[in-house]
């Protein structure tokens, strides 16, 4: 019995350990509860120790007076009854087990040394020879009665164990919940202060600062005191007219995107039609207006009743009943009229500043070779007006390409190479020239 004491006794101070681990209990707690359990095994070990010395004496005393020795015996037993009956009286531990143990060792020693401190002659006077059966009887009672007792304690501290590490879970998530709440509640503070900010920068700002700031399906905007804070957009109904565009299907370097949509920004009710070259109506209305180059931008007399008429008039030329968008203005680049002549590149260049394109002209010439013809022209001030009026040339450098596709700006030579392979296709097509070399 005192070793499975001492075992549950090595068990619980193993429990406190790990509880002292897992931050259940203080270092405080930890320090009270093991030297409890030290104590204790203090005295169960000073108990093995009497309980022995006892054995030993009642030996001799049962040797020399048997009677008594049964008198003696009888009443150890009876005192341990009622010890163990007091036990499970006694209150349950708080925190971990095994109080009314330690209780029944302290009082076994105590009962054990009256025993020893007894007078043997009057312990053991007028008594008989004692019954071995039922001392074995009663001592295997006292056993499971401190055993029961012992375990009722031990579950008693489990179970208290258990509702604290619960407890302080609980404690734990509310308090992530609430540090959350908290944070959710900041963020969503600094970001209302945020739009009230922006709501009060965009107060102050210009509602438009020009015309073209005001957009309405259908409508002409109208921006009035533009670039103020008390700007603002009228928008207006506008006339309907008549937008014609003549291309080429085969030109791959004559996109019409960019200048349809500022002419439909315009004149927001344009009815849109569009021609290809190849086409009979197409061809002739190419040559009733003396057109030059393609894309050709063309719109009905109807055009003069719509609201920005007056502001675009200056890109117009009025042929009969039409009004023609300048080459200059619509960036026709096709200028189909003039003789093709294939895998020639002309570069037209002001007096000074051909050194801005030789680089990328040279490694273009080296990419390939005599496969292509690269004539540089330097303008003298009597050409620019030749070449304003012929190819609406009015930037500097320009290509032509093939004697029909005009393009310019300072541009890298890989970006050279790919207008030139969109309408000549050579092996060196494949390859790649850096982009970022001027």
């Amino acid at each position: 019995m005192e070793k499975e004491q001492k075992e549950r006794l090595d068990q619980e101070l193993r429990f406190l350990k790990e509880s002292l681990e897992a931050e259940v209990i203080s270092k405080a707690e930890y320090e009270k509860g093991k030297e409890r359990i030290e104590r204790k095994l203090k005295e169960l070990d000073e108990s093995t120790k009497a309980s022995e010395q006892s054995s030993a004496d009642s030996e001799n005393s049962f040797s020399n007076a048997p009677e008594e020795t049964a008198e003696k015996t009888e009443k150890q037993d009876n005192s341990q009854e009622e010890i163990e009956i007091k036990e499970i009286k006694e209150e349950p531990t708080k925190i971990i087990g095994a109080e009314d143990s330690e209780q029944s060792s302290s009082k076994n020693s105590e009962i054990s040394k009256e025993l020893d401190e007894g007078d043997p002659e009057e312990n053991f006077k007028e008594k008989e020879e004692p019954d071995n059966d039922s001392i074995e009887e009663t001592k295997e009672a006292n056993e499971h009665t401190t055993i029961d007792s012992t375990e009722d304690s031990w579950n008693s501290g489990d179970s208290t164990e258990e509702e604290q590490k619960g407890s302080k879970k609980w404690l734990r998530g509310l308090t992530i919940l609430i540090i959350i709440a908290i944070i959710f509640f900041s963020i969503k503070g600094c970001n209302n202060q945020e739009d009230l900010v922006n709501s009060e920068d965009l107060e102050s700002q210009p509602v438009c600062s020009s015309d073209s700031d005001c957009n309405e399906p259908g409508k002409v905007g109208i921006c009035s005191n533009p670039g103020e804070v008390e700007s603002e957009c009228e928008f207006k109904e506008d006339s309907p007219t008549k937008l014609t565009i003549i291309n080429n299907k085969n030109c791959k370097l004559c996109d019409t995107t960019r200048i349809e949509n500022l002419i439909v920004s315009l004149f927001p009710k344009s009815e849109i039609e569009k021609l290809d070259y190849s086409d009979s109506q197409a061809r002739e209305l190419v040559g009733k207006l003396k057109i030059q180059a393609l894309p050709s931008y063309v719109l009905d007399s109807s055009v003069t009743d719509t609201l920005n008429f007056n502001n675009f008039k200056g890109a117009l030329i009025k042929i009969e009943d039409k009004y023609v968008m300048t080459n200059t203005a619509s960036g026709a680049n096709y200028y189909f009229k003039r003789p093709e002549i294939k895998n020639r590149l002309d570069v037209y260049t002001l007096s000074g500043t051909t050194n801005e394109v030789a680089s990328h002209i040279q490694r273009v010439s080296d990419l390939f070779g005599d496969k292509i013809t690269i004539i540089t022209h330097e303008v003298s001030d009597i050409e620019k007006d030749q070449l304003e009026k012929d190819l609406a040339i009015n930037t500097y450098p320009a290509f032509l390409l093939n004697n029909q596709i005009k393009f310019g700006g300072v541009i890298p030579a890989n970006m050279i190479k790919e207008k030139i392979c969109l309408v000549n296709y050579f092996d060196e097509c494949e390859k790649e020239l850096e982009k970022n070399i001027k």
